[in-house]
């Protein structure tokens, strides 16, 4: 079941339908591990494979030596995707087979009329068996990256029977025909080029099997010109087209995806600067829909494109302006508790069991997160029991949780297993920044230049705009840390104590103090400090040092008493109270829920008395106080 995601699903809906003249703009969709992107791509494609011709690319399956151009093999699955008939949309691919045909020819050490009548013999005698053994070869080069039956000869034959009939051919001829505007666009490009346009095809194939990079990127660009050009074609005549085409290419960061959105972007350029000399922009009818978990902007920076900004999808319902755009950002959202809700109710509980408490629960644990929301309810599914028991639920599941979010930075169970590891580690650090200090202690080959640090969608701005890690990562993470033997290269006391020790303000230091167990003397700074400083500037650092719970630390000792005794105990107790009541998950029963708010509440009024301004500490006890009254 697929819940959530109905802004992004009406954004595609919307785009899909933008039949006319020029080109929609490339929709990248980036969040961070698990956050649902590959998901939103299948359900996309199931939505709009029978309506629209649709393929989803999975570059990540591609082994490929680094000598192959990386746009062939994401060109040949498209191909073979896009060639599943839908009614309506008569696709031919006249200029790809052309262009794959000359890039076939051994041209050796003909001379160049020789190499040209060569490479028109071989074009023009293309017979039926000719076209599957290049169908063969398009299946071979394309891999994994599109699903195909474990034995592809039914789909070879279908789609060379498809794209042999598209062609202006006869039964009874020896040879295919191929029309004059195909062969003629060589020439051309679409970008009113004045070249001839049999010499363009020959130069194809001397360039085809070049190493340099810049030869190599012209090819590419000819080959995506000739995809773009095909749909546009085939489609020209169609005047009851509702829909554009639809490519999804997950996992855009992968350098074979990003190659190819490079070219197609710059195609696109190419073709949009050509128009503005007077004519009329040409047809585009490609919807391109790609997955980034952030690293593609930065490539495609690299292009001198206009960067758009980046857009949530609650954007979207404000009326996103889409004309005129190359690329869209949009940075997918968490899962709310109503979606966790619906999502839940999929399932069949015990008759004593409403699918909104579990919805709830598992919205709780999860922040919402896509990935970790289906884990904790398909466990939960088996064991409904653990309901009531979160911290339970959580009990062996910590690593299925961030497996997700470092899968896309690596290949293989054993550096997926180093990059949780890493993970683990980081997660004691309150910022990437101060994530620095632990590089000694990451577990090779993982370091400072993974993709698991510099990720932007993994390490996400705060209200302070300092770069952090989800809250989900930071509490599984330290429960994982806190579970390493001491003797550990990254233990508890040696992960917490080296950010102690190379902590450059007073609050990390804090914090870092309080994470090591030592309550009292973190309490006894507190109560000094709250004299001299500015009370909101107090309350901050107050919500800095208890911003995350200790997962070492038992129940604090203040439940069902009120705060008596010195304002040191108030502090102390609060330090116990606070991240538990806040920020502990798994801390869900109403009743020790009230009892922290009533301690929290009258530990904050008595402070008060000993602030600069008591004003923001008994706002803050009025928080705790309507908790408390909403929920008897």
């Amino acid at each position: 079941m697929f819940e959530g995601r109905t802004r992004l699903r009406g954004l595609v809906q919307g785009l899909a339908g933008a039949v006319g003249p020029g080109a929609t703009p490339l929709l990248v969709v980036e969040g961070c591990g698990g956050s649902g992107k590959t998901a939103l791509l299948n359900q996309t494609l199931l939505e709009w494979q029978d309506r629209t011709p649709a393929v989803l690319v999975r570059p990540r399956e591609l082994h490929t030596d680094d000598g192959d151009s990386a746009v062939r093999p994401v060109l040949a699955a498209v191909l073979l995707g896009l060639s599943t008939e839908v009614p309506g949309y008569p696709l031919s691919f006249e200029r790809v087979l052309l262009a794959q045909i000359a890039m076939r020819v051994q041209i050796g050490t003909l001379d160049q009329k020789a190499a040209l009548e060569e490479l028109n013999r071989q074009t023009n005698n293309y017979r039926e068996r000719n076209l599957r053994e290049l169908v063969r070869d398009l299946v071979a080069v394309a891999g994994s990256l599109i699903q195909l039956p474990v034995d592809p000869a039914p789909v070879v034959n279908r789609v060379a029977d498809y794209l042999g009939g598209m062609l202006e051919s006869s039964r009874r001829a020896s040879s295919f025909r191929w029309s004059r505007a195909a062969l003629e666009w060589f020439g051309h490009q679409d970008q009113h080029l004045a070249l001839n346009a049999d010499q363009s095809r020959l130069r194809l194939s001397a360039q085809a099997r070049s190493k340099d990079p810049d030869v190599r990127r012209d090819v590419d660009d000819l080959l995506v010109a000739a995809l773009l050009a095909d749909l546009r074609h085939s489609l020209a005549p169609v005047t009851s087209r509702r829909h554009n085409v639809l490519m999804l290419l997950d996992d855009g960061d992968v350098p074979v995806a990003t190659t190819f959105l490079r070219a197609l972007l710059r195609v696109r350029g190419a073709i949009a600067d050509s128009a503005r000399g007077g004519h009329h922009p040409l047809p585009d009818p490609l919807l391109v829909v790609t997955t980034s978990g952030g690293l593609l902007a930065e490539e495609l920076a690299e292009d001198d494109l206009p960067e758009p900004p980046v857009l949530t999808e609650s954007d979207v319902d404000a009326g996103l302006t889409t004309r005129g755009r190359a690329w869209l950002r949009i940075r997918s959202e968490d899962l709310t508790s109503k979606d966790v809700v619906q999502l839940a109710k999929s399932h069949l509980w015990p008759n004593d069991l409403a699918a909104s408490t579990v919805g709830r629960v598992v919205h709780r644990l999860s922040r919402g997160h896509p990935k970790s929301v289906d884990t904790l309810l398909r466990k939960l599914h088996q064991k409904p029991g653990l309901t009531r028991d979160p911290g339970k639920l959580l009990h062996g599941a910590e690593k299925a949780l961030l497996e997700p979010f470092v899968r896309e930075f690596s290949a293989g169970d054993k550096a997926n297993s180093h990059h949780v590891e890493a993970l683990v580690t980081l997660s004691a650090a309150l910022t990437k920044l101060e994530a620095q200090t632990l590089a000694p202690l990451l577990p090779d080959p993982v370091g400072l230049d993974s993709p698991l640090y510099s990720s932007p969608t993994l390490w996400s701005p705060g209200e302070s705009g300092e770069q952090r890690l989800p809250p989900l990562v930071r509490h599984i993470g330290l429960r994982l840390l806190s579970a390493r033997p001491g003797a550990d290269e990254a233990s508890w006391e040696k992960v917490i104590g080296r950010l102690r020790d190379h902590a450059g303000d007073e609050g990390p230091r804090l914090r870092h103090t309080l994470l090591l167990g030592d309550r009292a003397a973190v309490a006894e700074e507190l109560l000094e400090s709250l004299a001299d400083m500015a009370t909101r500037a107090w309350l901050d650092l107050f919500d800095l040092v208890t911003a995350d719970v200790n997962p070492r630390e038992t129940a604090p000792d203040s439940i069902g008493t009120a705060p008596r005794g010195s304002d040191l105990a108030h502090v102390h107790r609060l330090l116990g109270v606070v991240p538990a009541f806040d920020h502990d998950p798994c801390v869900t029963d109403p009743e020790v829920l009230q009892d922290y708010a009533a301690c929290a509440e009258q530990a904050l009024r008595q402070l008060s008395n000993r602030a600069q301004d008591s004003a923001p500490l008994l706002r803050r006890a009025q928080r705790y106080e309507r908790f408390g009254r909403n929920h008897r």
